[in-house]
Protein backbone atom coordinates (compact mmCIF):
# COMPACT_ATOMS: atom_id res chain seq x y z
CA UNK A 1 0.00 0.00 0.00
CA UNK A 2 0.98 3.83 -0.92
CA UNK A 3 1.89 5.75 1.67
CA UNK A 4 -0.21 8.09 0.86
CA UNK A 5 -3.34 5.78 0.58
CA UNK A 6 -2.32 4.66 4.25
CA UNK A 7 -2.62 8.16 5.82
CA UNK A 8 -5.78 8.31 4.20
CA UNK A 9 -7.12 5.23 5.59
CA UNK A 10 -5.65 5.84 8.90
CA UNK A 11 -7.11 9.48 8.87
CA UNK A 12 -10.64 8.31 8.22
CA UNK A 13 -10.57 5.61 10.50
CA UNK A 14 -9.66 8.76 13.09
CA UNK A 15 -11.83 11.12 11.66
CA UNK A 16 -14.75 9.29 10.57
CA UNK A 17 -15.63 5.75 11.63
CA UNK A 18 -14.47 6.38 15.77
CA UNK A 19 -16.64 9.23 15.92
CA UNK A 20 -19.69 7.41 13.90
CA UNK A 21 -19.34 4.38 16.31
CA UNK A 22 -19.11 6.54 19.46
CA UNK A 23 -22.34 8.43 18.23
CA UNK A 24 -24.12 4.85 18.10
CA UNK A 25 -22.71 3.74 21.71
CA UNK A 26 -24.36 6.75 23.35
CA UNK A 27 -27.41 6.52 21.43
CA UNK A 28 -27.71 2.65 22.47
CA UNK A 29 -26.93 3.62 26.30
CA UNK A 30 -29.38 6.53 26.22
CA UNK A 31 -32.21 4.64 25.01
CA UNK A 32 -33.64 4.17 28.35
CA UNK A 33 -32.79 7.13 29.34
CA UNK A 34 -35.91 9.13 30.41
CA UNK A 35 -36.49 13.23 31.69
CA UNK A 36 -37.51 14.28 34.66
CA UNK A 37 -40.80 15.08 35.45
CA UNK A 38 -41.04 19.12 34.75
CA UNK A 39 -42.07 21.38 37.88
CA UNK A 40 -40.20 24.35 37.30
CA UNK A 41 -42.35 27.50 36.76
CA UNK A 42 -44.80 29.80 39.14
CA UNK A 43 -47.25 27.59 41.64
CA UNK A 44 -49.53 28.89 43.95
CA UNK A 45 -49.20 27.72 47.03
CA UNK A 46 -51.44 27.25 50.44
CA UNK A 47 -50.90 26.08 53.89
CA UNK A 48 -52.89 26.16 56.85
CA UNK A 49 -51.04 29.96 58.68
CA UNK A 50 -52.17 28.49 62.30
CA UNK A 51 -49.78 25.35 62.06
CA UNK A 52 -47.43 26.96 60.14
CA UNK A 53 -46.99 29.39 62.37
CA UNK A 54 -45.41 26.37 65.41
CA UNK A 55 -42.92 25.37 63.01
CA UNK A 56 -39.61 27.14 63.77
CA UNK A 57 -38.11 29.12 61.00
CA UNK A 58 -41.46 28.60 58.71
CA UNK A 59 -43.25 32.15 60.02
CA UNK A 60 -40.16 34.18 58.97
CA UNK A 61 -39.30 31.88 55.65
CA UNK A 62 -43.10 31.64 54.52
CA UNK A 63 -44.30 35.34 55.33
CA UNK A 64 -47.83 34.46 54.54
CA UNK A 65 -50.16 32.04 54.32
CA UNK A 66 -51.35 32.47 50.63
CA UNK A 67 -48.17 32.91 48.15
CA UNK A 68 -46.22 32.08 45.48
CA UNK A 69 -43.31 29.76 45.04
CA UNK A 70 -40.95 29.50 41.65
CA UNK A 71 -39.24 26.75 40.98
CA UNK A 72 -36.01 26.67 38.55
CA UNK A 73 -35.22 23.61 37.40
CA UNK A 74 -32.15 21.72 35.74
CA UNK A 75 -32.44 18.00 34.99
CA UNK A 76 -33.64 16.65 38.22
CA UNK A 77 -32.10 19.43 40.25
CA UNK A 78 -34.38 22.25 41.91
CA UNK A 79 -33.91 25.98 43.21
CA UNK A 80 -36.70 27.00 45.17
CA UNK A 81 -37.90 30.53 45.53
CA UNK A 82 -40.47 31.70 48.29
CA UNK A 83 -41.19 34.88 46.79
CA UNK A 84 -40.68 36.83 50.46
CA UNK A 85 -38.61 39.08 51.91
CA UNK A 86 -36.80 36.44 53.87
CA UNK A 87 -34.49 35.14 51.46
CA UNK A 88 -33.73 31.58 52.27
CA UNK A 89 -31.28 28.97 50.45
CA UNK A 90 -34.17 26.53 49.12
CA UNK A 91 -32.82 23.55 47.12
CA UNK A 92 -34.02 20.27 45.78
CA UNK A 93 -34.54 17.14 43.57
CA UNK A 94 -37.67 15.55 41.80
CA UNK A 95 -37.53 11.73 41.66
CA UNK A 96 -40.76 10.52 39.77
CA UNK A 97 -43.22 12.33 40.73
CA UNK A 98 -41.64 12.73 44.61
CA UNK A 99 -40.04 16.42 45.10
CA UNK A 100 -37.89 16.88 47.77
CA UNK A 101 -36.46 20.37 49.25
CA UNK A 102 -34.60 21.62 52.03
CA UNK A 103 -35.16 25.15 52.75
CA UNK A 104 -32.00 26.65 54.87
CA UNK A 105 -33.13 29.99 56.88
CA UNK A 106 -31.53 32.91 55.67
CA UNK A 107 -28.96 34.32 58.28
CA UNK A 108 -30.65 37.49 58.79
CA UNK A 109 -33.18 38.30 61.76
CA UNK A 110 -31.70 34.62 62.71
CA UNK A 111 -31.82 35.04 66.33
CA UNK A 112 -34.41 37.34 66.81
CA UNK A 113 -35.96 34.36 65.66
CA UNK A 114 -34.61 31.73 67.48
CA UNK A 115 -33.71 30.20 63.80
CA UNK A 116 -30.50 28.73 63.08
CA UNK A 117 -29.55 26.25 60.69
CA UNK A 118 -30.41 23.73 62.59
CA UNK A 119 -34.05 23.92 61.92
CA UNK A 120 -33.97 24.07 58.82
CA UNK A 121 -37.66 22.97 56.81
CA UNK A 122 -37.61 19.97 54.82
CA UNK A 123 -40.34 20.12 52.40
CA UNK A 124 -41.44 16.38 50.37
CA UNK A 125 -44.13 16.67 48.04
CA UNK A 126 -45.58 14.20 45.07
CA UNK A 127 -46.41 15.86 42.18
CA UNK A 128 -49.87 14.89 40.15
CA UNK A 129 -48.51 14.86 36.42
CA UNK A 130 -52.18 14.40 35.25
CA UNK A 131 -54.00 17.20 37.02
CA UNK A 132 -53.84 20.62 34.61
CA UNK A 133 -52.89 22.95 35.64
CA UNK A 134 -50.21 20.42 37.64
CA UNK A 135 -50.63 19.85 41.02
CA UNK A 136 -48.53 19.12 44.04
CA UNK A 137 -49.70 17.96 47.96
CA UNK A 138 -47.20 17.76 50.55
CA UNK A 139 -45.86 18.11 54.08
CA UNK A 140 -43.06 20.81 55.34
CA UNK A 141 -41.58 19.77 58.50
CA UNK A 142 -38.59 21.06 61.04
CA UNK A 143 -35.38 19.03 60.87
CA UNK A 144 -34.31 18.77 64.86
CA UNK A 145 -38.00 19.46 65.78
CA UNK A 146 -39.22 15.81 66.77
CA UNK A 147 -41.97 17.58 68.72
CA UNK A 148 -43.28 20.05 65.69
CA UNK A 149 -45.94 18.73 63.58
CA UNK A 150 -45.70 18.74 60.02
CA UNK A 151 -47.46 20.88 57.67
CA UNK A 152 -49.43 20.13 54.34
CA UNK A 153 -48.47 21.88 51.47
CA UNK A 154 -50.79 22.13 48.55
CA UNK A 155 -49.77 23.95 45.30
CA UNK A 156 -51.10 24.93 41.76
CA UNK A 157 -48.65 25.62 38.69
CA UNK A 158 -49.72 28.76 37.16
CA UNK A 159 -50.50 28.24 33.59
CA UNK A 160 -47.59 29.50 31.16
CA UNK A 161 -49.71 32.21 28.99
CA UNK A 162 -48.71 30.72 25.17
CA UNK A 163 -48.11 33.31 22.50
CA UNK A 164 -50.39 32.92 19.66
CA UNK A 165 -48.88 31.53 16.02
CA UNK A 166 -48.84 33.82 13.36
Amino acid sequence: MAPSNRNFVIAYVLLVLLPVLGLVGVLRHGRGLTAPLSVDGVWTWQADGSRLATLPCAESLLSNQNSTLTISQSGANLVLDFNNRAKAAASGVIEGTTLKASIVPPSAGASRTGCTGDHALSLTATVDPNADPRSLVGMLSANGCPSCAPVEIRALRTPVETKGAH
